[in-house]
């Protein structure tokens, strides 16, 4: 019973004061030079050559920046290059859970995994089947 009789047993309240601590009652925070930038960011960025490749992949990796991708004529008229260039932009897009798609023949538009890219409508022979089906319902 030990541990009842601690637990009723009445409590001594000290009219002594106690020692106030004199150290101050805040932390510290150390403020680094560059702050963090976690927002999302939409960059334009050109591809000239195949070398340009690594600063997007780079942004890719950083998963905050929606990329825009402008390519130069030169690089489509390079079809095994950009062929390259393409398939690595895709695998890291892939890697890292984001979304790609064409916009125009020279635009490419890529996004992080927190932005998914709407694409309309279901495929055009999904939505016709439904359409159909729907209205056959409305005729019965």
């Amino acid at each position: 019973m030990g541990l009842l009789d601690n637990l009723f047993k009445p409590r001594r309240i000290s009219r002594t004061p106690t020692e106030v601590s004199k150290e101050p009652k805040y932390v510290e925070v150390e403020w680094s030079e560059k702050p963090e930038n976690t927002g999302e960011y939409v960059r334009v960025v050109t591809i000239n050559e195949f070398g340009d490749i690594e600063n997007v992949l780079d942004y890719l990796r950083d998963r905050n920046n929606i990329l825009i991708l402008k390519i130069k004529p030169r690089l489509i008229q390079e079809k095994m290059e950009l062929k390259r260039a393409l398939k690595r932009i895709q695998r890291t897009t892939a890697a890292i859970g984001g979304d790609i798609a064409g916009v125009k023949e020279d635009i490419i538009l890529v996004t992080p995994p927190s932005v998914k890219i709407y694409r309309g409508q279901q495929a055009e022979g999904t939505s016709t089947a439904s359409a159909n089906s729907s209205s056959e319902r409305n005729e019965a």
